[in-house]
């Protein structure tokens, strides 16, 4: 499905339990011509409440950390893989059930805006984008050439926000970031399984559910 048909059946999306959990869907905000395209993990309450991704604490560090490279909000498209609040006080993880019911809404964001750099913020956001099973402490500062763009992954914001050594990890890590977007696009790549169907529920984390 295109853009604007998924934006639409997101708002009225009932595909899984999460939709009992949520205010209001939070699709994903920026422009579509964006070079870089940050994804999260799902909204929390302060997003739930007000609509749009990143908010609260961990939107005020990110946009710290995109004023500090000349990239403001506006310039860079925002999401999460789940659109719905899950959950939960904090909100649980998302489900791999839950993820793959999102996964043609954010097929459709990445097709819409073809963002030469991906970061992928957290363990299961860069499990997912990369389909790799290590854990985002491992991976983390590498940009990984996947589909003819770059996947970035690195901490979640609510990590970096409660440790003083992860947040400057993720400074450090976010520094490379205009490099990246200066770059070519990589021209020999990895293919990313965006079809793939998720395997069954066993574990709370589930790599490579595309």
């Amino acid at each position: 499905m295109d853009f604007a048909e998924a934006q639409k059946e997101a708002l009225g999306c009932t595909k899984c339990g999460l939709c009992h959990s949520r205010t209001q869907v939070v699709f994903g905000e920026g422009p579509l011509n964006a070079g870089l395209f940050i994804v999260g993990e799902a909204p929390g309450f302060n997003e739930d409440e007000g609509g749009k991704p990143f908010a609260g604490a961990s939107g005020m560090l990110l946009d710290r950390l995109l004023d500090s490279l000349d990239l403001g909000r506006e310039k860079v498209y925002l999401t999460t893989l789940v659109k719905c609040r899950p959950p939960g006080s904090p909100p649980r993880p998302p489900k791999p059930s839950e993820v793959s019911s999102c996964r043609p809404y954010l097929v459709s964001q990445l097709a819409a805006v073809d963002p030469k750099v991906v970061v992928a913020l957290g363990d299961l956001s860069s499990r997912v984008l990369t389909g790799r099973k290590e854990s985002v402490s491992r991976i983390r500062g590498r940009a990984i050439p996947l589909d003819g763009r770059y996947v970035f992954p690195t901490l979640s914001l609510q990590r970096a926000l409660y440790t003083p050594a992860d947040r400057a990890l993720l400074v450090s890590d976010f520094s490379r970031l205009p490099e990246l977007l200066e770059a070519e696009r990589p021209s020999t790549y990895e293919t990313l399984n965006v079809t793939r169907s998720p395997a069954a529920e066993r574990e709370p984390v589930q790599p490579g559910l595309w």
